[in-house]
């Protein structure tokens, strides 16, 4: 079993790079003062206001990024699920590849 400790030493640096380079606060280009007057834009006024990042959005991507997804042999679905479909997908292409060849002797010993 894999230590999850550098995992979260690296998405703290990443972290705490990004908000120390102020990339967080200019991502995104804002409209021109001309193009909004008389039109009034969903979300604006909140988006004017939102200066960091919110702290949710933030624990669910180090949460995803922490998430451990187990190997398909794991829980016996290598056996039960990928086995069968590849030997499947295995004989399809096989027998597709012979009955091109038997189409194409059965064209050439019957010409048009």
């Amino acid at each position: 079993r894999r230590f999850a400790l550098p995992a979260v030493i690296l998405v703290a640096a990443v972290a705490m790079a990004v908000s120390l380079s102020g990339a967080s606060d200019n991502s995104f280009v804002t409209a021109p003062l001309d193009a909004t007057q008389g039109t009034a834009l969903r979300g604006s006024p909140a988006a004017a206001k939102q200066t960091r990042m919110p702290l949710d959005v933030l624990a669910l991507g180090v949460g995803a990024g922490l998430m451990e997804t187990q190997p398909a042999q794991a829980y016996g679905i290598f056996y039960d699920e990928l086995v069968p479909y590849a030997s499947v997908t295995v004989f399809t292409i096989i027998w597709g590849i012979v009955l091109g060849f038997v189409l194409l002797r059965l064209q050439e010993a019957f010409p048009e």
